[in-house]
């Protein structure tokens, strides 16, 4: 009898317990408002910060305001007392970049056409850039791709030495043949540098892109369509054909009888410091805190050159909605069976260089991560895709109910997602084995990532609050299971 009496005990005293912990997580989950996440995001996104550059001190005051709010809600740090996780990375202090186009002259005349370009309409600076000003032919150069292995030389029949190379973006689409490794751009640099090039121009539009490897004496840009135009019209070529050509297998390389002036100048930064920011809420169960779920997003942007870039949907939104998930977490009294680890990383724009940081080296404690979530550009829109959903259901379950049951996104939708890589913080911990989700929003409008114009003024608090309700709510039973 007095057995019985003590299990009817316990039982009363678990229940309370379930009850009392399913108040608590109804309580946090309506305490969680958009307008507390966009602030976060307008402070990370601030003139203050200066852009974030991976390696400026616009960047380490961010760090260092994310930091204090991990404190402020009495995260706990992970690498250091200080929430900051240290590593080397190196960045271009951008000064100029300049690109001139002449065309040959008309039949007739002596005096080659020059073509107007804009910066940030016909072409942009790579951060990664080596530094030089060259004057001379371009040579398109297909994928500028050479590789032995492989039987394949884009520049097979062209010379590019002391030439301005223009090289297409992608890797050609040939039936037994893995150009895998191709599909960033940094061995195609390398490369052009090995083959004598004198210059780049990368055919990939008229974007600011840091994701490449700085290559002294060779200066480069990213180019637009009016670019790659009056390259090929000038041999009274189409640009859309040439492509398509090249990606089906052919060698399509030719001297193209434009000139192009190219100015790249700035100052290398080889072995700059930059942090990780990673703080943790540890899980309650004894055996079960050692597995752990990362959150994570990337801190950093591009900079403020050749204007100020706040990078406020990509990605302060993101790391916004990382800290929002640690802030609402930080409010429970009885926290997860399982530990859930908050991680905003830098050097996203320059190579991934912060998340391969990380995948490489995780925390001994906790020391089973069960699945990275990374939240990049989280700041538009009304619906929201889970790339790996279809890859890894069980958490994306919970996900789908907890949609339906608090009626947060108007679409919630998974996709699969690729294990051989990707752009974004996700694919360091996909390579190392670790299930990740990467979540994008979908149908909003920005002001133009990589512009001037991603600015806090596009930002929805809304979708924000959406999603890291969604993830609360999801999160908290992944956890708990």
């Amino acid at each position: 009898m007095l057995f019985r009496k003590l299990g009817l005990v316990l039982i009363v005293v678990l229940l309370v317990g379930f009850l009392a912990g399913a108040d608590e997580t109804e309580a946090v989950l309506k305490s969680i408002k958009g307008g507390d996440i966009f602030e976060i995001a307008k402070a990370i996104s601030s003139p203050e910060m200066e852009g974030r550059l991976a390696g400026t001190e616009g960047y380490n005051r961010a760090a260092a305001w994310a930091a204090a709010r991990f404190k402020e809600w009495k995260l706990k740090p992970v690498y250091g007392q200080d929430y900051l996780q240290p590593f080397r990375i190196s960045y271009n202090e951008m000064r100029e970049t300049s690109l001139s186009l002449f065309l040959p002259a008309e039949k007739g005349k002596d005096e080659p056409r020059p073509v107007e370009l804009e910066i940030y309409k016909d072409f942009c600076p790579t951060l990664y850039s080596g530094f030089g000003d060259v004057e001379t032919e371009v040579v398109f150069a297909g994928f500028g791709i050479s590789d032995e292995e492989l039987g394949w030389d884009d520049y097979r029949g062209v010379d590019v030495k002391g030439k301005i190379a223009a090289i297409l973006q992608g890797t050609p689409q040939v039936e037994g043949k893995d150009f895998s490794k191709y599909i960033e751009r940094h061995p195609k640099l390398w490369i052009a540098k090995k083959k004598g090039a004198a210059g780049l121009l990368l055919l990939q539009g008229a974007v600011v892109s840091g994701n490449g490897d700085y290559v002294e004496g060779l200066p480069m840009a990213m180019v637009g369509e009016k670019v790659w135009q009056s390259l090929f019209a000038s041999k009274g070529y189409n640009f859309e054909a040439v492509r398509a050509l090249c990606r089906d297998g052919h060698h399509l390389s030719f001297s193209t009888g434009v000139r192009a002036k190219l100015k790249s100048t700035g100052v290398h930064h080889d072995n700059a410091e930059t942090f990780n920011v990673v703080g943790m809420i540890e899980g309650r169960d004894q055996v079960l805190k050692q597995e752990y779920i990362i959150f994570g997003g990337h801190l950093d942007g591009i900079g403020p050159w050749p204007v100020l870039h706040p990078g406020a949907n990509d990605n302060a939104s993101g790391s916004a909605v990382v800290m929002g998930l640690a802030q609402a977490f930080s409010r429970l009294k009885m926290p997860p069976k399982r530990t859930l680890v908050f991680a905003l990383f830098s050097g996203e724009e320059l190579g991934l260089h912060g998340s391969k940081h990380m995948a490489t080296n995780l925390p001994r404690f906790p020391s089973k991560p069960l699945l990275m979530v990374n939240h990049d550009m989280n700041g538009t829109g009304n619906s929201l895709v889970v790339a790996g959903g279809k890859a890894y259901p069980e958490m994306y379950g919970f996900l789908e109910k907890a949609n339906e049951k608090y009626s947060l996104l108007q679409n919630l939708s998974a996709s699969e997602i690729s294990p051989l890589g990707g752009n974004s913080d996700y694919a360091p911990f996909l390579a190392k084995g670790i299930p990740a989700y990467s979540n994008w929003t979908r149908g909003g409008r920005g002001g133009g990532t990589h512009t001037a114009d991603d600015s806090i003024y596009f930002v929805t608090p809304k979708i924000m609050e959406d999603i890291v309700r969604l993830y609360f709510a999801a999160a908290y039973e992944f956890a708990n299971r």
